[in-house]
């Protein structure tokens, strides 16, 4: 979809892709920055085939977790969920290159807002559970331990794979409402630069702790960014409803509470020895 008919409403295209017969529940949906048809019509020097080419990039890309996944079949449950909003990937084209852009935002049917590539890591470790994945990030100064480095630095580059994660949303509050967002992640940290003994456990337990600290502001930001735009991706007005009885939750009025909904980010990270794994 085009990036102004995505702000218009999908509403139209999302039923009668449903209603066709001869499109499949499988097929992925993304939205292009700009206008589609430029885009599809580009004589690209080594790309033969563009529509092939971006359901290969796009399936890549979810298999190996670096983007959420957005099928028909997805994008469907979520537009018509109470207490939910659909997001998908953004595509872009630069000059014969074709990339995966960022993740855009949805209220209803209307595009309301996109988030950078980089942070589809954090929406997908909050919509869904990871089981293999890469992830790289960098610790800020104030997210350092002081006993992590023997000499100072600004920032630590940290690369680690083989993510497994799991999350917990807990509503504690429903008149707020509140809820716990509590994440768990298991990684084998692949790359730390400057070194750091991974040997020592004091070392290893101060960087568990620096990337938690990262990870819970990350996250956190993500969320209040969606609560800006009242784009519920997550899922929180699911978890609401079926908690809350007789709540008599409407998408209005779920985006009205959404704004103003509170999230304790808790975020536990383990990392694996190598040899551990399994």
């Amino acid at each position: 979809f085009g990036e102004e008919l995505a702000k218009e409403d999908l509403r139209y295209y999302i039923d009668t892709s449903l209603e066709n017969a001869s499109v499949s529940n499988g097929i992925y949906m993304a939205v292009v920055e700009g206008k589609a048809a430029p885009f599809l019509n580009y004589e690209y020097k080594n790309i033969e085939d563009i529509g092939q080419h971006v359901f290969r990039l796009i399936e890549q890309n979810v298999k190996q977790e670096y983007m959420i996944s957005a099928t028909l079949h997805q994008i469907a449950h979520d537009y018509y969920s109470i207490g939910r909003d659909l997001a998908m990937p953004t595509i872009k084209r630069d000059g014969e290159f074709v990339e995966l852009s960022g993740v855009a935002l949805f209220k209803g049917g209307k595009m309301v807002s996109t988030l950078p590539a980089k942070d589809s890591f954090y929406v997908k470790i909050v919509r869904d559970t990871f089981k293999v994945g890469l992830y790289e990030t960098i610790l800020e100064k104030e997210d350092i331990p002081p006993q992590l480095l023997h000499k100072p630095a600004d920032k630590i580059t940290v690369a680690f794979d083989a993510i497994h994660s799991n999350r917990e949303m807990k509503l504690i509050d429903a008149k707020t409402p509140e809820f716990d967002l509590n994440i768990k992640i298991k990684s084998r940290v692949l790359e730390v630069f400057p070194d750091i003994n991974q040997g020592d456990r004091e070392s290893v337990a101060a960087l568990e702790k620096a990337i938690e600290k990262k990870l819970s502001k990350e996250i956190a930001r993500v969320i209040a960014h969606s609560q800006d735009v009242e784009s519920d991706i997550f899922g929180f007005g699911e978890k609401y409803r079926s908690v809350v009885r007789h709540s008599n939750l409407t998408k209005d009025k779920w985006h009205e509470m959404y704004k103003d909904m509170k999230v304790n980010v808790n975020v536990d990270f383990v990392v694996l020895r190598d040899g551990v794994f399994e």
